[in-house]
């Protein structure tokens, strides 16, 4: 597919994912991005991804006692049922971002960042292109040091993330320092990757550019507000959210859409 309807679909899925707090988002997000992981094969995340969810769940209410329902007290500090399910909610959000970065790694590959940026802004396209690479290559890092572990604790898991951490900024230097050393962005470029617009492309774009438009305008007109504290507020379900649920929900599954119709489509000529 066209580098541009790739680029603006997970732009618009993973920042609505990121700043959003609303729980019926943030689950239609990690929906979607888990299925899309699934069936574009990027889901060698998941078991990761759920220990680290159940790791900040739990933790969050032994740092943050905010919130009006005590739910019991460990010494003096409380642990409140609003950190307990603001815990959850940002873990969430967090596993829907990590997979949707993993995704766009199958759809929206390197030369595609290079191409869309190259020409007006060479840093940029290589800072965007080397970050979303090193998403899975610090996943299944940060995997490996964890297995490498006799025993699987919250402590092991922080080293863990921790080494992979610095091992992953000193790649990325290792990284700069080749490309300055081959003079990238000191002149104009050229690309071995050639993409014109087709039909399915414009497709795509004049849908994402629908649902991401009626997100932001719903989001601007209130839609999808919710809070945690004090108290965790009531789901709202007015004409507003109702519209910014459905359009973020098909934005959600639009991957998954496209890649179940194409399995289809090689199953259909193969017979």
């Amino acid at each position: 597919m066209h580098p541009v309807p790739c680029f603006l679909y997970f732009l618009a899925v993973i920042g609505f994912t990121i700043f959003s707090r609303d729980p019926v988002i943030l689950a239609e997000s990690l929906l979607g991005a888990v299925t899309a992981a699934v069936l574009s094969e990027k889901s060698g995340a998941l078991p990761f991804l759920a220990v680290t969810a159940a790791a900040v769940t739990l933790t969050n209410p032994l740092f943050s006692h905010n919130g009006v329902t005590v739910l019991f007290f460990v010494g003096d500090l409380a642990v409140t049922l609003e950190a307990l399910v603001y815990g959850l909610a940002f873990s969430v959000m967090l596993c829907a971002a990590v997979l949707w970065g993993a995704v766009s790694v199958r759809f929206l590959t390197s030369d595609k960042y290079i191409w869309l940026f190259g020409r007006l802004l060479p840093s940029a396209g290589l800072v965007l292109s080397c970050a979303i690479r090193f998403v899975p290559l610090f996943i299944g890092r940060t995997r490996d040091f964890i297995g490498s572990r006799k025993a699987v604790t919250i402590k092991g898991i922080a080293a863990a993330f921790s080494a992979s951490l610095s091992y992953s900024a000193e790649e990325a230097m290792i990284t700069a320092d080749s490309m300055k050393s081959r003079g990238f962005g000191t002149a104009k470029r050229t690309f071995y990757s050639s993409y014109r617009m087709t039909g399915g492309d414009i497709r795509a774009l004049v849908t994402v550019l629908l649902y991401g438009t009626v997100c932001l305008v719903m989001s601007a007109l209130g839609a999808g507000r919710f809070y945690y504290y004090p108290a965790v507020s009531a789901l709202r379900l007015g004409a507003a959210d109702i519209a910014l649920y459905v359009s973020f929900g098909a934005l959600c599954v639009l991957p998954t859409a496209l890649i179940v119709k194409e399995e289809l489509k090689r199953a259909f000529i193969k017979e």
